[in-house]
């Protein structure tokens, strides 16, 4: 375990390794963790040949099944379970996903469903799922979190990470970013509506960011000692998830959008972006739409709850039927009609008026400004727009409809319940 987890209680988790020339401790691994003979490995054929392909030949004292997926671009959905569950081996004592997002969070639901237990081998530091356990999964067409089980163990061989695609590691950048918010979302969420929170819990996000953040500099160069930094600022993301049992510490409105993006990209049967480079866009989004909020006083406030005028049931119900279409029911499951009770808004507002000088300084020290974030993405020739990741949609329907991805209280509905109109950012 590497010295940087020290003093975080991880146990679930047995080995954490992120180094030069590591593959081959995989089968030492393997064997430590009590497996002997079957072992299923699932990769695409991307992260068979960054990685794949060695690890098998180092786990000579095992029989390995090998679940290849021929698809260059794999979706994490019911298909792709269906065909691991086809290939893989019935007497399969432990499966190693060897890839990144996708393959992971495939193999993280399988292992849970299988109680079969699972490590994987990272290919990229491409996103902060590695050390969660819960996978998001598109079922029925709808991106919904399931939970799921968490690794045995995270190989991450600094020989193949620093190789990955480049826009897989501005990916993983952008994904860390993102928590500024997040954490925003959360503490707004706590404050409003009671909702547990933990600060050393935060601090762990905190120290993700800070990690992310060093030596930025030299990511470009794909210097190893950055790509480390990004890939332990993403595996400490992941522990905060683990911890708290759900993304809460690390997923917000700016995840909301990236979802959004993905959801509807897939709908008119295009391939998504990175989640990670969409997400890192979206913060450039979200961190704006906070500090315009937040640029309110306690008065004006009032004034634009008394003056407000909510959407109706009808008309909510109307929307989501046209933005979302055929996976409208799902939409209506997740989210149903929680934000309509006319009583629960006026606590919320009661309680949002009544904190807003806290929130407003908390806010300002802990988000940073718009600018500042699009600098960051620039120095690494990460996206920025959503022009740079090649989403071709209005930006007041992504930030209008986003916020019915999960139920989950954002700026987004802080700003629903002020009445404050998010129209503004262009």
């Amino acid at each position: 375990m590497s010295e940087l987890f020290e003093g975080i209680s991880i146990s679930p988790i047995k080995y954490i390794l992120i180094d030069e020339n590591i593959l081959k401790e995989v089968p030492y691994v393997l064997k430590d963790l009590g497996a002997r003979k079957n072992i299923t490995i699932i990769c695409d054929q991307n992260t068979y040949k960054a990685a794949g392909k060695e690890v098998i030949e180092y786990l000579k004292d095992f029989d390995v099944t090998l679940c290849k997926f021929d698809k260059f671009h794999l979706i994490p959905d019911e298909r792709s379970l269906g065909e691991i569950i086809l290939r893989m081996d019935s007497q399969s004592e432990f499966l190693c996903a060897i890839g990144s997002g996708t393959i992971n969070d495939l193999t993280r639901f399988l292992s849970f469903k299988t109680k079969i237990p699972y490590g994987i081998v990272a290919t990229a530091p491409s996103m902060d799922g590695y050390t969660s356990s819960v996978s998001p999964l598109i079922v029925n067409g709808f991106k919904r979190t399931y939970n799921a089980g968490y690794p045995q163990f995270v190989i991450g061989d600094l020989n193949v990470l620093s190789c990955a695609p480049y826009d897989m590691i501005t990916s993983g950048f952008g994904d860390i970013i993102g928590k500024y918010t997040s954490l925003a979302d959360w503490m707004i969420s706590n404050v409003v509506n009671g909702e547990n929170f933990s600060e050393d819990i935060a601090n762990i996000v905190r120290n993700s960011i800070e990690r992310c953040v060093q030596n930025v500099d030299k990511i470009k160069s794909r210097d190893k000692s950055a790509v480390k930094n990004v890939m332990n600022a993403l595996v400490l993301s992941g522990i905060a998830m683990l911890k708290v049992g759900n993304s809460r510490p690390a997923s917000g409105a700016e995840h909301h959008i990236a979802h959004y993006i993905e959801i509807k990209a897939l709908m008119n049967g295009q391939i998504p972006p990175f989640h990670g480079s969409s997400v890192g866009v979206a913060e450039v989004i979200v961190s704006g739409i906070y500090h315009k909020v937040f640029s309110q006083d306690r008065n004006e406030v009032q004034k634009m709850i008394s003056k407000a005028k909510f959407e109706s049931r009808q008309e909510y119900l109307e929307r989501i039927k046209r933005v979302y279409g055929p996976i409208s029911d799902e939409i209506f499951e997740e989210i149903g009609e929680f934000y309509f009770d006319k009583f629960e808004r006026e606590k919320r507002q009661k309680q949002i008026v009544e904190k807003w000088d806290y929130l407003k300084n908390w806010v300002h020290e802990n988000v940073p400004e718009s600018y500042w974030i699009k600098e960051l993405l620039k120095s690494i020739d990460a996206p920025i727009t959503l022009k740079d990741i090649n989403v071709d949609m209005n930006l007041d329907e992504i930030i209008k409809n986003a916020k019915e991805i999960r139920k989950r209280y954002t700026i987004f509905r802080l700003a629903d319940d002020i009445g404050f109109n998010l129209g503004f950012i262009k």
